[in-house]
């Protein structure tokens, strides 16, 4: 589960980071924070090219983007994400409503010694939430369970899927990272339509093919991958 966090002042922002990363090295449950920011421009430029399952915001940014405004534009991104408000301003919770936000929760710095616990009780919630997704999305969403951890990936982000050299599992290709993972490649030939069985060995994703080489047989990915196509199977993929 990815994990955003945006607070202004830079001490609690260390504070928060710390207790998630505590929690998540404790659990050994494979949630990582992956942009952590007193700059709410630099969640903006984030949400523009990626997304996280979990945002963890302060309302009062010091900044002419609030965190209100900021919970708007990640709605426009991702309508499911979990959004978390800590914040002194227990008077603006009522904003979250009018602008339709869906926050998980609005926790207040009002006892800092409580703050502990609000955040854990809260991060549990929102790391359920991310696993029941990942069983019931089955259509925008694949789940599979690696090294102990749930991993929820977009199918839009698939490149494609290939047999490992292991038996019965196979290597998930995404954009710059590979997971293996226990399965057989059958399985997932009708996971959705742009997924293509090219070779008994690849399922490729055809939104996300650059060229192909029928000559040899090469599939070019977007990423600079290559996959490969077998005689017979090579003739679906170029229709």
């Amino acid at each position: 589960m990815d994990i955003v966090i945006c607070e202004d002042d830079f001490v609690q922002l260390e504070s928060i980071k710390k207790i998630i990363e505590n929690y998540a090295a404790i659990e050994d449950n494979g949630m990582k924070i992956v942009l952590a920011t007193t700059n709410p421009a630099d969640v903006a430029a984030f949400l523009e090219n990626a997304k996280a399952d979990c945002y963890f915001f302060d309302i009062d940014l010091k900044h002419e983007m609030t965190g209100i405004a900021l919970g708007s534009k990640l709605r426009e991104k991702d309508p499911v994400a979990s959004l978390v408000y800590v914040t002194t301003h227990a008077e603006m919770s009522f904003l979250t409503f009018i602008y339709k936000l869906a926050a998980l929760d609005f926790i207040i710095k009002d006892n800092p010694d409580g703050l502990k616990e609000k955040i854990l009780s809260t991060l549990k919630e929102a790391h359920r939430r991310y696993v029941k997704m990942g069983e019931q999305d089955t259509i925008q969403k694949l789940q599979i369970k690696t090294m102990g951890h749930t991993r929820n990936i977009d199918l839009q982000s698939i490149y494609f899927f290939e047999a490992s050299p292991d038996s019965h599992k196979i290597i998930l290709h995404l954009e710059n990272e590979y997971i293996e993972f226990y399965g057989r490649l059958k399985n997932y030939e009708s996971l959705h339509p742009d997924f293509y069985r090219c070779h008994k060995s690849f399922i490729v994703n055809k939104a996300k093919v650059q060229n192909i080489d029928s000559k040899n047989r090469t599939v070019f990915l977007e990423n600079g991958e290559i996959c490969f196509a077998s005689a017979r199977l090579i003739k679906g993929l170029l229709k």
